[in-house]
């Protein structure tokens, strides 16, 4: 069922009534914007199910009430994306939410495991994902890609309660509700300058350069979202680095960072040399910190190595996806005595505290049949 006007958006959300969740799904391109567009809305509930077209003549306020009762658990697979763009368009997280990707890794179906992967895996149905990539913003939309959308909220129910079953028989609800309380946070939705300092910082980073980091992205950023075109369009991730670690001081050395040509003559290029000014004409005081977690490069890699054997056997043991309890550049910090999510909730009990007694050799890895265990050091 496709879905264009408000007239039927209106029917359609009174006949699924008040169900105690609801599959969610979108469709979006994001190329050419600087934030996704809104392309599709799939929602489902029992056998209803539809297709909603936010680029028709249609007002989705309706709709935006209705996922905002937190009667109703909104289920969504990889769901970041999806509330990402809610939040974008809307201003809204339509809590509560669950994500079937997480969950997955909760009950040990492995790192990031895909929807078809999940659905073949819980309901042995295979996904015919022939129209997996398509231009979701052309109309008029064809049946098949209507049919493989609908195909993305339909089957996502059974997989649910299979998965809600799973959870409670391992009794780890609290751990679904600990992750599902830092997706629905919507403040991850909102630009942060650190958060891309982090994932565009190189080694031997000083406190001046991480200056000029925060100044470019912040002003690439701005740019980007005024000409509404992507980041990467202003100032791409390979010149940005260059830049921060080679500062240049005028247009012609600007002019021969890859990447940036003629541009470094008009005014991105003078738009970057205030960026860098700014940084410079910064007092050291006000420029970021060189935390443990900027200041990577001293990680002790005997005790990373050692830490990763350590979660590998945790998370075997506790059949629970490695990556959703902590990633490498975590391990990292962790070697640098940094507190990190590991040191909170669910994660302290299966790898947190043995992380640190492992570091403060109160506990060792040895072998046994041929595997890790954990051994007491008295």
């Amino acid at each position: 069922m496709l879905i264009q006007s408000t007239q039927d958006l209106v029917k359609f959300i009174a006949d699924l009534g008040k169900p105690s969740y609801v599959t969610l799904d979108t469709e979006f391109i994001s190329e050419k914007t600087y934030a996704p567009q809104l392309c599709l809305i799939q929602i489902a509930s029992g056998s209803r199910a539809s297709v909603i077209d936010p680029l028709s003549d249609i007002d989705l306020q309706p709709l935006i009430h209705f996922l905002m009762n937190p009667e109703i658990v909104k289920v969504l697979h990889a769901a970041e994306q999806d509330l990402g763009i809610l939040w974008n368009d809307f201003g809204v997280i339509p809590a509560p939410i669950f994500d079937t990707q997480i969950a997955a890794m909760v009950c040990g179906f492995g790192d990031q495991v895909s929807y078809g992967q999940l659905v073949t895996a819980l309901t042995k149905t295979k996904l015919d994902k022939s129209s997996q990539i398509v231009d979701w913003s052309r109309r008029p939309l064809l049946d098949r890609h209507i049919v493989y959308a609908l195909a993305d909220v339909s089957h996502l129910g059974p997989v649910y309660e299979h998965l809600c079953k799973d959870i409670d028989k391992r009794d780890r609800a609290s751990w679904i509700e600990e992750e599902m309380r830092v997706l629905s946070d919507s403040t991850r939705y909102i630009f942060n300058p650190e958060i891309q300092m982090r994932k565009l910082k190189g080694r031997g980073m000083s406190r001046r350069r991480l200056a000029t980091l925060r100044e470019l992205v912040t002003w690439r950023d701005e740019r980007a979202k005024d000409q509404n075109i992507p980041r990467g369009w202003v100032l791409k991730d390979l010149a940005l680095r260059d830049i921060v670690s080679h500062p240049p001081q005028n247009a012609n050395d600007l002019g021969r960072v890859r990447g940036i040509g003629g541009i470094a003559q008009g005014p991105i290029g003078k738009e970057i040399l205030q960026c860098i000014q700014s940084a410079a004409a910064l007092p050291l005081a006000e420029c970021p910190p060189l935390d443990l977690e900027i200041n990577d490069n001293q990680a002790n890699e005997n005790a990373v190595v050692l830490l990763r054997a350590l979660l590998k056997h945790v998370c075997r043991m506790n059949k629970v996806a490695s990556k959703l309890v902590a990633s490498g550049s975590e391990l990292e910090q962790v070697a640098l005595g940094a507190n990190t999510r590991v040191d909170q909730g669910w994660r302290w009990d299966v790898f947190g505290k043995y992380a640190r007694e492992l570091l403060a050799g109160e506990i060792a890895l040895g072998l046994k049949s041929g595997g890790v265990r954990i051994v007491k050091i008295t």
